[in-house]
């Protein structure tokens, strides 16, 4: 007879190489492939011609073998058929055949195992046994397939786990599995708990054998019975659960036949029972160290989540300086990724503050064991830290750690500093105000006497460049007390949203007159939509400081740049002159009261500016420019308000 295979070769060569009848059925019950032997099988057993595309639908038996196959399961089955009169016994594997993720098909494999000892048929049933374990499943799933496999192969109706409660002493279901709709019986089980003696698992647990009752309805005590007589169950089997020495729980097993239990299948029971006893303690405590992995990665996620999420920057390293962990801030202070920096010694990075003073700091609390701190500075740009180190002695030396926090205190000393600088000039104001107003009073008077004394003078030329010298004098003293009385003035800001460019155009539009006069041309780049919280009027005046002292500064038919621009969540506003910049030695102290290199000038100008700038919240710098001349940067926030 012809073998109807797959074209492919190497499935051709296995279909032909084996006795076993093979055979695949597609889902529409339809055969696909088979071997000789399925042919034979076919015409002998079932009496039919095997064909590759007829239906193989002989009976409800098979339907239900291909059915569950087709859902996805491997499947186990045994069937007595007579073949040329005689019975024989065969035994069936069924597996799914999975393409894209989708079963398309069952693949079967039938052998005949009548002569077949128990004994390996016993080992069969523990080799699937192990497999079903094995495969990764939940316990509960696991042993429902057992369950399910033990019941098809061994001619069960039902089938019930039930598993010790240490903590409570008792027996308690875990799986259970039915051939058949039995739900008031399942509501039933799994109400129930059974105590060392007590009804028929309990019993089999305090006994330690395997106990068969032939009709739960003659068996008094059965709490059950009532329940599994109107589900057609009639005989019962337990057998305890062991692992080694100890009994870990007690299979239950129920048929609709009355019959009894040889001592053959009781052993076969027994040494079932112990196999699956031994996988079931096994799977649990892989569940248990699966369980415990869980957690303990659980909270390292959550203690690394934890550890990144501060905004310190925290390096730990061992005795040897090597970088053994730190968290995100760190890091990205260092610069590259975790693996880039883990295993490093600190001093590699070491060429920079503030890594540095963490390397020295490290290397004396290593060797004093006290707890150390210290103060660093970085030059460009200006950061300053606080740098704490402490020892941590490990249960062994291996495990010794310096543990090293820095704190940016850059903004903390900044605010210090604003704040002394903010009392040094509120009281410098108080008293420039008063001077001023004690000055301007004698001036005017100086001023009515010399129109006085003008008139009555002679009108020649000598004379009038007399008094217009004495003029000027007194408009430069009347000049520097209006800026003394401005800079000592305690001011109410009336805060509002506003726009810098608008603001600034204002003050390049006041100055133009002085550019004019000066031949200085103004060149502005100001960018729209910069709107921030402003005193227009203050801070207006702060822009004609800046622009005023650039044009103060700037040679003859020079320009000045006037730029305004987003940066980030800041408005940047820059001036840059053209002539001959700070001396690098004034620029710690351009900011200063009083502190001016123009012949003529008070020295409050930029104070002044200083002081509107930080009442707005922003910050004012001074730099010489690459190319030449002076350039002051100004930074406000700018106002997004919360929609």
């Amino acid at each position: 007879m012809p073998i109807t295979v797959a074209t492919d070769p190497l499935l051709e060569a296995v279909f032909r190489s084996t006795q076993d009848a093979l055979w695949v059925v597609d889902r529409d019950l339809t055969l696909t492939h088979f071997n000789e032997s399925f042919a034979r099988f076919c015409e002998k057993g079932l009496g039919i011609v095997a064909r590759v595309g007829a239906s193989f639908d002989p009976n409800g038996f098979w339907r239900d073998l291909v059915r569950r196959t087709l859902g996805g399961r491997n499947v186990a089955a045994d069937t007595w058929i007579a073949i040329d009169g005689v019975q024989r016994y065969f035994s069936i594997i069924g597996t799914p055949v999975i393409d894209g993720g989708s079963v398309t098909s069952a693949a079967f494999t039938l052998r005949d195992a009548t002569d077949v000892s128990r004994r390996e048929r016993e080992d069969l049933f523990e080799l699937a046994l192990t497999r079903v374990f094995d495969s990764g499943k939940p316990l509960t799933e696991a042993l429902n397939e057992v369950l399910e496999f033990l019941g098809e192969t061994d001619g069960w109706d039902c089938a019930i786990v039930w598993l010790v409660d240490t903590a409570r002493d008792a027996l308690v279901p875990s799986t259970m599995w039915s051939r058949f709709e039995i739900d008031a019986f399942r509501e039933r089980i799994f109400e129930l708990t059974f105590a060392r003696g007590h009804g028929l698992p309990g019993r089999a647990w305090r006994d330690n054998d395997a106990l068969w009752v032939p009709d739960l309805l003659d068996e008094t005590g059965v709490v059950r019975a009532l329940a599994a007589s109107r589900t057609g169950l009639h005989g019962a089997a337990a057998v305890p659960l062991r692992d080694a020495d100890r009994i870990v729980g007690v299979l239950e097993l129920f048929t609709r036949a009355v019959r009894p239990v040889s001592e053959a299948r009781k052993r076969a029971l027994l040494r079932a029972a112990n196999c699956l006893g031994s996988l079931i303690e096994r799977r649990r405590g892989e569940d248990l160290q699966r369980a415990l992995q869980k957690i303990i990665e659980r909270k390292g996620i959550e203690w690394t989540r934890t550890f990144d999420s501060i905004e310190l920057p925290i390096v730990i390293v061992d005795a040897e300086s090597i970088v053994t962990r730190l968290n995100r801030a760190a890091r990205d202070m260092i610069g590259g990724t975790f693996f880039d920096i883990l295993g490093r010694t600190v001093s590699t990075f070491a060429d920079r503050e503030p890594w540095k003073t963490v390397n020295e700091l490290i290397i004396a609390v290593r060797d004093s064991r006290v707890p150390c701190t210290a103060q660093s500075t970085e030059p460009d740009p200006r950061r300053m830290w606080d740098i704490s180190a402490s020892w941590y002695a490990g249960p062994i030396a291996e495990e010794d750690r310096a543990i090293v926090v820095l704190r940016d205190t850059t903004m903390l000393v900044q605010l210090q500093e604003s704040v002394r600088r903010g009392e040094q000039l509120s009281a410098l104001g108080e008293l420039v105000a008063g001077v001023a107003h004690e000055v301007r009073n004698p001036l005017f008077g100086i001023s009515v006497t010399l129109d006085a004394l003008e008139s009555a003078l002679p009108d020649d030329v000598e004379t009038e460049e007399l008094m217009a010298a004495i003029r000027t004098w007194l408009d430069r003293m009347n000049h520097l007390m209006e800026n003394l009385l401005a800079y000592g003035k305690t001011w109410t800001l009336d805060l509002r949203p506003g726009d810098t460019g608008e603001v600034l155009t204002e003050a390049i539009q006041t100055c133009r007159a002085l550019a004019h006069d000066q031949t200085i041309d103004v060149d502005p780049a100001i960018e729209p939509g910069m709107t921030i919280l402003m005193d227009a009027r203050r801070l207006a005046l702060a822009f004609e400081n800046m622009i005023t002292n650039a044009i103060q500064h700037s040679p003859p038919r020079s320009r000045i740049e006037v730029a305004a621009r987003v940066a980030g969540d800041h408005a940047e506003c820059v001036v840059r002159d053209r002539g001959k910049g700070f001396a690098t030695t004034d620029l710690p102290r351009v900011f200063e009261p009083f502190f001016t290199r123009r012949r003529g000038g008070t020295g409050l100008g930029l104070s002044i500016v200083q002081r509107i700038v930080e009442e707005h919240g922003g910050t004012v710098t001074a730099e010489n420019a690459l190319e030449g001349g002076a350039c002051l940067t100004v930074c406000l926030p700018l106002y997004r308000p919360v929609q």
